[in-house]
């Protein structure tokens, strides 16, 4: 026979499974999203706390490394629109990062790479994303002398995930190609935004759902 305390051991495990069957599931993430401008952002803080670092390598250190100092989310999500070099359209996830107007070859030091950082060029698998302070209009030109091939270009997420490296956040980075980084850029940026922030909503409701830190 059994003993009485197993029997009610043993049915107290039984009730607790299914309390715990019950309980809320949280789908979701502490994650936060980061993006250069407002404009490239509408409707996204419905997923996420959004950040708007403004334009650039400088504005976007200083504004992502508040907001982990503020959030300390486990994961920073960077969107944004970017200049195709290759030939590729839609929304695409980063694989690799390039400082791309880091060029001191004067001083023997390839372009692309950090003096004295331990640095070096990824090898080509993924998209790979160069970073500058510059519009880029003419890729052949402003890009030359680069020892990896650039399939986008964009001014912030070389320095945001420089940030998060620092912080040790995982960091993911989405773009959607705006433009063919030529002279008719800039027009072609306007007419891009809200389409490419419309693709990454719906891919990061599938992917993640809603933020655990909103």
């Amino acid at each position: 026979m059994l003993r009485a305390d197993i029997i009610l051991h043993g049915c107290a495990n039984v009730l607790f499974l299914c309390k715990m069957s019950f309980l809320p599931f949280k789908k979701g993430m502490n994650y936060i999203i980061v993006t250069a401008l407002q404009d490239e952002a509408v409707g996204l803080e419905k997923l996420a706390p959004v950040i708007h670092t403004g334009i650039g390598k400088i504005n976007a250190c200083i504004k992502l490394y508040e907001a982990i100092l503020t959030f300390s989310p486990e994961l920073v999500i960077n969107y944004g629109t970017a200049g195709g070099v290759a030939n590729l359209i839609g929304l695409h996830k980063v694989a690799h990062f390039v400082q791309a107007d880091m060029d001191v070859r004067g001083l023997n030091f390839p372009r692309g790479i950090t003096p004295l950082s331990n640095e070096v060029l990824p090898e080509k698998q993924g998209i790979v994303l160069g970073t500058s302070d510059r519009f880029i209009t003419d890729a052949k030109k402003q890009l030359e002398g680069l020892g990896i091939e650039i399939d986008l270009v964009d001014m912030e997420a070389y320095a945001l995930k420089k940030v998060c490296e620092h912080h040790d956040v995982a960091f993911e980075a989405y773009k959607f190609i705006s433009d063919n980084a030529n002279e008719s850029a800039g027009e072609d940026w306007v007419n891009a935004v809200k389409k490419g922030t419309h693709l990454f909503a719906e891919l990061m409701q599938k992917k993640y759902g809603n933020s655990l830190l909103l």
